[in-house]
């Protein structure tokens, strides 16, 4: 027992270290003379720099869905409710090299529900997973061009409802528990962003393959009376599942107000491995209506 403990130790201390390594990298990155430069130095600027990845599962902002999911493993008689709560905000942008920098912290919890038929006249519904999402930004911009670094931690947690009617009574796989540093490039358009990165899982010892790629588009094109149309795709490869890609469209109208998106409804659908949580549905498919808030 005490080697068990005196390892998971040794794991969170490296965990620790690595993430301590980055960040002393990311605030290096900063100008030493940035609090000498008042006048092109701004604190909690109103408009971020780079925009949201809207169709990024992972994204860090209020998603919801219901949606009929089909699996190649399992047999899944009903609806399956992701509720994503999340939030990023900048605190600090400032001129350098003839380009904008900014710094900015995001937090976000992804819970999935379901409604499963339990016989011919019962529907149960219940809780799945959550997980949890802190991440770190440096933001850059020149123009049309923009670039994300981001510093994320995610873990996941099986939700009681799940555990208790499937009896999984076994530790959680922690291949959801990890420390993740990506690179995105994005190039913006009038009404349309395309963009592309590379990621890699940095925590020591973990217990997950570590490269990732992502790309995709999103756009927003006007209708009338402060309505977009808005369509988008999302597209992710993940070693840890075999390099097969998954993928992430929609297509609706977003509102706005005061020149802002302030909700979107969409119709949307998925395919690929379960963005969430550690359960292994095999490749699923779902289809259904979503909406996303702007905060």
């Amino acid at each position: 027992m005490s080697d068990m403990l005196s390892s998971g130790n040794h794991r969170l201390d490296c965990s620790k270290s690595s993430i301590k390594s980055v960040l002393i990298v990311l605030l290096f990155l900063c100008p030493f003379n940035i609090y000498s430069q008042n006048d092109s130095t701004q604190w909690f600027p109103s408009a971020e720099l780079y925009p949201l990845l809207e169709y990024d599962l992972l994204e860090v902002q209020p998603y919801s869905g219901i949606f009929f999911l089909e699996s190649s493993e399992i047999e899944y008689d009903g609806v399956y409710i992701p509720v994503n709560i999340g939030y990023r905000k900048s605190f600090i942008r400032w001129n350098m090299l003839a380009m904008q920098f900014e710094f900015a912290f995001g937090a976000a919890s992804y819970t999935q529900f379901e409604i499963i038929k339990y016989d011919q006249n019962t529907l149960r519904g219940g809780l799945i997973n959550t997980d949890f999402k802190a991440s770190g930004y440096l933001f850059a911009a020149k123009g049309p061009h923009k670039f994300r670094l981001q510093l994320f931690h995610i873990s996941s947690h099986l939700g009681d409802d799940y555990i208790l009617r499937n009896q999984e009574y076994n530790l959680n796989d922690k291949s959801v528990n990890y420390e993740q540093i990506d690179l995105i490039y994005l190039y913006g358009f009038q009404n349309s962003d395309l963009y592309i990165g590379l990621g890699q899982v940095i925590s020591p010892n973990a217990f997950r393959k570590r490269f990732m790629a992502q790309a995709g588009f999103q756009g927003g094109f006007p209708l009338r009376l402060k309505k977009d149309l808005s369509l988008g795709l999302d597209m992710k490869i993940y070693e840890e599942n075999n390099f097969q890609p998954d993928f992430h469209a929609g297509i609706g109208i977003t509102f706005i107000q005061r020149d802002r998106q302030q909700l979107n409804v969409s119709m949307d659908t998925f395919y690929g491995s379960l963005p969430y949580s550690t359960l292994d549905f095999g490749r699923v498919f779902w289809l259904g209506p979503s909406i996303k808030i702007f905060l």
